[in-house]
């Protein structure tokens, strides 16, 4: 039985479904008048359910409430100049980690809807609002919190555990800046924030 999870988030599919629409819409008249209009309300509609969803999966996130302690050391970012910032300790809980990151989505989601909309109304492109119809929900469905409080995922081990690693495309993120929850890496964080 293959893995969707994975087969799903890996980078390449985005790029197989994105050639895929590409060819099924290449003999469409999507310039035509009747058809935008349309096309334009699927986009808004698939981003408003997914924004609905957004909010539907924090009062499910909430409605748990999941007061377990979690703490862990989020490693120091680096500047534009080379230097890095103190790593940070965090004292939070499973349902407010779990918040900030849909919050975080959410974000990102009104990033990719300003981008979208910049190349529909600026340059006229149409394709990226048919493939954000479907891709938002892709995205919405995939991220850890909706496969831990929709889908039951297990957090005691895997890629569903917190602190959640950072990800990157073809995973080219080092081990330095994923949080750690080990003991030395926690009391060296308390230690530095003492010495303040």
């Amino acid at each position: 039985m293959p893995n969707w999870t994975k087969i799903l988030n890996h980078p390449l599919f985005n790029v197989g479904f994105f050639l895929f629409v590409r060819q099924v819409t290449k003999n469409m008249d999507l310039d035509n008048s009747s058809y935008i209009g349309a096309i334009r309300g699927l986009y808004l509609g698939s981003q408003l359910l997914v924004i609905v969803l957004s909010f539907y999966l924090m009062s499910v996130i909430r409605k748990k409430n999941d007061t377990t302690p979690l703490r862990y050391v989020e490693p120091g970012a680096q500047n534009w100049d080379g230097s890095e910032t103190a790593d940070t300790l965090i004292n939070t809980t499973n349902m407010d980690y779990d918040i900030a990151d849909v919050k975080k989505q959410l974000k990102q989601g009104f990033t990719g809807i300003a981008i979208v909309a910049f190349l529909h109304l600026k340059f006229g492109y149409v394709q990226p609002l048919l493939i954000q119809s479907i891709m938002g929900f892709k995205t919405f469905f995939m991220t850890k919190e909706a496969r831990i409080h929709l889908f039951n995922g297990k957090t005691s081990s895997g890629e569903l555990r917190r602190p959640f690693r950072v990800e990157a495309p073809f995973n080219m993120v080092s081990e330095k800046r994923q949080p750690r929850t080990d003991k030395g890496s926690i009391k060296k964080a308390e230690k530095a924030l003492k010495a303040q």
